[in-house]
């Protein structure tokens, strides 16, 4: 598995919007795109930015379904990396949900700040299947 630093904030802050820098990187979408249209919805929903259900909310209006946490058949959980060398498609972009934090696998690539690829699984959205 490959890690690369990604930091799509315009302003290069290290700040709690990596709900908005996982879905930029997966939807190919800019930061401000992403950010105003995350808070139309919690406008309308009146859910913080940053909170699940809101961006529950905003992938779904993407046209993104949830997918269930993956486990093994012994209902262990799978690691980022796990799921990267055996769940992910070679090309696959993916918006992955771990404790408290969101993260995206782009081509079995994981782009964020720091390299959480030994953190598990949770739910995660398939952006683009291949």
């Amino acid at each position: 598995m490959v890690f690369e630093k990604y930091n799509a904030n315009p302003f290069g802050k290290k700040t709690g919007d990596c709900v908005v820098r996982a879905i930029c990187k997966a939807s190919g979408k800019s930061w401000e795109d992403v950010y105003k249209g995350m808070f139309d919805v919690a406008m309308k929903t009146g859910y913080a930015i940053s909170c699940k259900d809101n961006y529950k909310y905003y992938l779904k209006q993407l046209g993104y379904d949830m997918q269930k946490m993956p486990v093994r058949e012994d209902r262990t959980r799978y690691t980022v990396e796990q799921f990267v060398d055996e769940i992910a498609k070679p090309r696959g972009i993916y918006v992955i949900s771990i404790a408290n934090h969101l993260t995206c696998v782009r081509h079995k690539v994981l782009y964020d700040l720091w390299n959480c690829h030994r953190k598990c699984v949770g739910n995660y959205w398939i952006i683009k299947r291949g």
